[in-house]
């Protein structure tokens, strides 16, 4: 922009927070307190994870690491907050040197338990609007590294000309996209919980819709109810996606007053939705049948369900991105020539961002590996303006596979434990192979819920888990 402006002659004028001037009823900076992540959590300590990343720092030849981040702060320092709605991280700035490592942050935040760990972990701490004479004061000559696509202008421009900037991808970013054992236990343990809430709240809509009256809103919230039942929830993951009939075409449809429609016995309802507690982060969505549905929406179900398995029963070569593995997801629906218009995965943080990268299944063009501990959503479907939706979600980790003289194979483990609704599948559209999945799919989800289900929803589960 700076460029562009120059060439007609209009000067870029530089100022803290220029927005701040005119805004007369600004919200207060939220100020909620900060909170130790326990290492039985995450698996590493904070020094443990500074020191990695002064090891990274080397290989890249950079004095500095400036993080504006707050996702990678959070997961940097094992410090959680509620700072932002959904997203449990603290408004801060960190910067790391081979000696050092900083906290910039409203000090009122940080209460002694939090500050004693932080110091601990050889992590000083400073006030936050700080951050700024930190970098002006870097030595001349140091190598700075920093993602210029989340940091901002004002720390940017702060940094000494006589410096070197070294831009790419937060190191941050790229060691926390693979979680460790301990996180992926912690994972797989927060979606048997999340797991027991759906099936409580789909088995609560199944013997209520027609009965009672249920709306959008009213369901999102239920779903909530049955998800703080859950040790250790803190929060959704996200603004739940409650939407019934044509509402579902709308990939991040968000109910309100005037478009909050009453559930019926008619019809598919999509319900995308996630929590945060503090062995990790959910997200999930499951279509529902709710009564008599058209060929057309019972194709569309299928197709994506086809579309699905496709993907998440892949066997692929290490080195493989998401991008080159997207189109496994949309082959099925190709053949009947539909597609949809977003991507078809996200990676997930661990009690943080429920959309977290560097990896991803998409269209456009990705150089980011799948790797051993990724986590990653798998979520094509199909969208009919006007008419219906259909998404089916599960949570994935990429897994080591066989190895041959080609080399490495990779696959995915499914952690989300959710049953498929069969009412809505054409079941001669699907093989001998997708039937399989599906079977052992509802046998794994019923042995792995049963357990926390009370008598009615047990039997209940077991029939939504029965084999075709």
């Amino acid at each position: 922009m700076e460029r562009a402006l120059k060439e007609k002659n209009i000067k870029y004028v530089d100022e803290y927070d220029l927005v701040g001037e005119i805004w007369t009823d600004r919200p207060e900076v939220p100020r909620s307190k900060a909170f130790i992540h326990d290492i039985k959590y995450t698996g590493k300590s904070a020094k443990e994870k500074i020191d990695e990343v002064r090891e990274e720092m080397k290989k890249k030849g950079a004095d500095y690491f400036l993080l504006g981040s707050l996702d990678d702060i959070a997961w940097l320092y094992n410090i959680r907050a509620r700072d932002v709605e959904c997203n449990p991280v603290l408004i801060s700035y960190a910067l790391i040197s081979q000696g050092e490592a900083w906290l910039f942050v409203d000090g009122e935040k940080i209460d002694e338990n939090v500050r004693a760990h932080l110091e601990e972990n050889g992590v000083q701490i400073d006030d936050y609007d700080r951050v700024i004479d930190h970098v002006r004061d870097m030595e001349k000559g140091k190598k700075v590294f920093l993602n210029s696509a989340r940091i901002n202008r004002w720390l940017y421009k702060g940094i000494p000309s006589e410096c070197e900037i070294i831009e790419g991808t937060n190191i941050t970013t790229e060691l926390k996209a693979k979680k460790n054992s301990v996180e992926l236990e912690n994972m797989k343990n927060a979606h048997i919980k999340d797991g027991v809430a759906l099936v409580k709240f789909f088995h609560w809509l199944d013997k209520n819709v027609g009965k009672i009256k249920i709306t959008e809103l009213s369901a999102a919230e239920k779903l909530r109810e049955f998800r703080e039942e859950g040790e250790g929830f803190i929060e959704p993951s996200f603004v739940t996606i409650g939407a019934y009939k044509e509402n579902a075409a709308m990939m991040h449809y968000s109910a309100n007053e005037n478009s909050n429609y009453e559930l019926k016995r008619e019809g598919m309802f999509l319900v995308d939705s996630g929590g945060q507690y503090y062995d990790g982060t959910t997200d999930i969505t499951r279509t529902v049948v709710l009564g008599e549905i058209t060929e057309e929406e019972k194709r569309d179900f299928t197709l994506t369900l086809k579309g699905h398995i496709n993907l998440i029963s892949a066997r692929f070569l290490h080195g493989a991105t998401g991008s080159n593995l997207d189109v496994l997801a949309r082959y099925p629906l190709w053949q009947e020539g539909i597609d949809y218009k977003c991507g078809t995965g996200h990676g997930i943080g661990f009690l943080l961002n429920v959309h977290e990268g560097p990896h991803g299944f998409s269209q456009v063009p990705n150089k980011v590996k799948l790797e051993k501990g990724m986590i990653v959503t798998i979520e094509p479907g199909i969208y009919r303006e006007g008419k219906h939706g259909v998404r089916i979600e599960n949570v994935a980790v990429v897994e080591e596979d066989i190895k041959t003289d080609s080399g490495q194979f990779m696959k995915f483990e499914v952690i989300s434990y959710v049953p498929i609704d069969l009412e809505g599948i054409d079941v001669e559209l699907l093989t001998d192979k997708e039937r399989k999945w599906l079977n052992d799919y509802h046998e794994e989800v019923y042995n792995k819920l049963s357990p926390y289900l009370d008598d009615e929803v047990r039997e209940w589960l077991r029939q939504e888990t029965r084999s075709i």
